[in-house]
């Protein structure tokens, strides 16, 4: 009985080892896909975005590990048939060409709320209706001239009705559009290449009408142009002319200011030579003054020095020297002077001498001192004889 016990155990722990290699579940997410895990013991589809990579799902023995959502995030394409009349009211079949992909970032909201199938559920039926709106108001042949236009209106349109549903439209394209009937078509064409002569026709009217209108306004401009031209250089020249006259009126200011300077400086000028002159001869004036003074009071000095007596001896002096050497002045009564002072020649009883040259010389009167304003008598000169 042990023997089977262990023989049993032995058996489990070898398919436990057996079954443990593929127990643990793995699952990839290819390159260009994103991922979201859904676990069934763990509260489902978890939020989290997973990137391209293999993950583990977990221990997988006995139980269910649950798997990985995988969403392509690649911009896809898909075409729809549109059947809708124009304004003009021709059916018209068009194919519609929708390019779209999930918002990677809302991955879990889109696969909560829509789920794998959101083409199908919300960008088909949207560009199939918005499609339908665009082209009825349209007529066919603006959609054949401005398919541009149209594919643009249409992806608004689209857009605004798939706002908030976690995916995003990136272009609409028309490929195609065709008439129901063939005979519509004809008819539809021959309509066109009418309209399209008539708009060539009116395009060339219109045309020329432009290119009449630009030669009349560039005339126009020309003429406008040309008198702003002149207008600015006759005001320049006035403006000129007028800075002209007002330099030259500043000119002749300052010269003139010039010149009141100059005449008040050479007024100056005079002023103080004037002035130099008055103190020059004043100065002279004073000067002579001085002089007039000093020679006044030298000569009162002088007249102060002298008596009666020096008069009357330099007055007998010059006598003396007016008559020359050999001159005797008798002052007074000559007949009384003595004998001796009369030269030999003239004594009495003297013998003649030679030649006497003696300097005249001044006697006083006998008996009475030097000759006064009351004594003084002519003066007598003698005469001189040959060799006296």
């Amino acid at each position: 009985m042990k023997r089977i016990e262990q023989t049993v155990l032995a058996l489990a722990i070898g398919l436990l080892a057996v079954t443990s290699g593929t127990g643990c579940g793995r699952q990839a997410v290819e390159p260009g896909q994103r991922g979201l895990r859904y676990s069934p013991h763990d509260g489902g589809v978890k939020p989290e975005v997973l990137q391209p990579g293999s993950y583990s799902l977990g221990w997988c023995l006995f139980r269910d590990c649950g798997y990985i959502e995988s969403y392509d995030v690649t911009y896809q394409t898909r075409k729809e048939s549109v059947f809708t009349p124009s304004s003009e009211g021709l059916a018209m079949d068009v194919n519609v060409v929708v390019t779209y992909r999930p918002i990677t970032s809302e991955l879990f909201q889109l696969h909560s709320e829509i789920g794998r199938d959101y083409y199908e559920e919300i960008i088909g039926p949207e560009a199939r209706s918005a499609s339908r709106n665009v082209l009825a108001r349209h007529s066919y042949t603006t959609l054949v001239g401005n398919l541009d236009k149209v594919e643009d209106e249409i992806e608004e349109e689209v857009r605004r009705r798939i706002r908030n549903k976690h995916v995003e439209v990136s272009s609409i394209t028309l490929e195609k559009i065709k008439y129901a009937s063939p005979e519509i078509a004809n008819a539809v064409e021959k309509r066109l290449i009418g309209q399209q002569e008539a708009a060539r026709q009116k395009a060339a009217i219109e045309a020329q009408a432009a290119r009449d209108r630009t030669a009349l306004e560039l005339a126009a401009a020309q003429a406008k142009l040309k008198a702003e031209s002149d207008a600015n250089q006759a005001r320049l020249q006035n403006e000129i002319a007028a800075e002209k006259s007002k330099r030259e009126a500043e000119l002749a200011l300052l010269h003139a200011k010039n010149q009141k300077e100059v005449l008040q400086q050479q007024i100056a000028i005079d002023k103080l030579e004037a002035e130099q002159k008055v103190i020059r001869a004043t100065a002279q004036t004073r000067e002579r003054t001085l002089l007039a003074s000093a020679k006044a009071a030298e000569m009162r000095a002088d007249a102060s020095a002298h008596t009666a007596y020096t008069v009357q001896a330099a007055g007998y002096e010059a006598l003396g020297k007016l008559g020359g050497n050999g001159t005797t002045i008798f002052l007074g009564d000559w007949s009384r002077a003595p004998q001796f002072l009369w030269p030999r020649q003239y004594q009495l009883g003297a013998p003649p001498t030679g030649p006497v040259d003696r300097p005249a010389k001044a006697a006083f009167p006998t008996g009475t001192g030097p000759a006064t304003s009351t004594n003084l008598l002519p003066a007598t000169v003698a005469p001189r004889v040959p060799g006296g």
